[in-house]
C-alpha cells in the first residue's frame, strides 16, 4: 500500500514537471498540395490554417517536388487571407522532378496580417498567358523556424534541412 502511494506521488510529480516544460511552438510540418495552376495569373489557394504567431519573421515554408510545367520551371507562391488580402511576400518557386524528396523548402517570413489569423496558400503563374498546370509540393502556415537576420524575405534550403 504505502509503495503503491509512493508510485502515485511520483507519476503525479513527474507529470506536473514534464507539463511546466511543454511549449507552444509550431512544428515544421510538410502537408501536402495539389492544384490547378490557371491561365493569365488567375489565383489558386489550399484551404486555410491558424498561423497562431505574433512575429512575423516565424516563416512559413513551401516546397513545390512537381509541376506539370516542367522541372525547373517557377510558380509564384504567397500567403493570404480567405478574404484575398494578401500577408506574405510572394517567392518565386523552382520546381523539382517530380520525386517527392526534390525541390528546395522556401522559408518566408509573414506580414503583421498574417499573425493569429487563418492564412492559405495561393498560387499563380509567374508568366501571364493562357497556359494550366498542375503543381504538387508540401506547405507549413508555421514553421517555428525565425527568419535569420541576413535575409529580408526568405531563404531555400534542401529538403527537410
Amino acid at each position: 500500500m504505502k509503495k503503491g502511494r509512493v508510485i502515485a506521488l511520483g507519476t503525479i510529480l513527474a507529470c506536473s514537471i514534464g507539463l511546466g516544460t511543454l511549449s507552444v511552438e509550431a512544428g515544421n510540418e510538410n502537408s501536402g498540395y495539389s492544384f490547378m495552376i490557371k491561365k493569365d495569373q488567375a489565383n489558386t489557394s489550399t484551404g486555410t490554417k491558424y498561423r497562431q504567431t505574433t512575429t512575423e519573421r516565424n516563416t512559413w515554408k513551401v516546397r513545390m517536388y512537381f509541376s506539370q510545367e516542367g522541372t525547373n520551371t517557377y510558380t509564384k507562391y504567397w500567403l493570404e487571407k480567405s478574404d484575398g488580402t494578401n500577408v506574405s511576400p510572394a517567392v518565386d518557386v523552382k520546381a523539382g522532378n517530380k520525386d517527392s524528396k526534390s525541390g528546395r523548402n522556401h522559408y518566408i517570413k509573414g506580414n503583421a496580417g498574417a499573425n493569429a489569423t487563418e492564412v492559405r496558400l495561393t498560387a499563380e503563374n509567374n508568366n501571364v498567358n493562357s497556359s494550366t498546370y498542375s503543381v504538387e509540393g508540401y506547405w507549413d502556415e508555421e514553421t517555428g523556424r525565425i527568419l535569420p537576420g541576413q535575409y529580408k524575405t526568405f531563404y531555400t534550403t534542401e529538403y527537410n534541412k
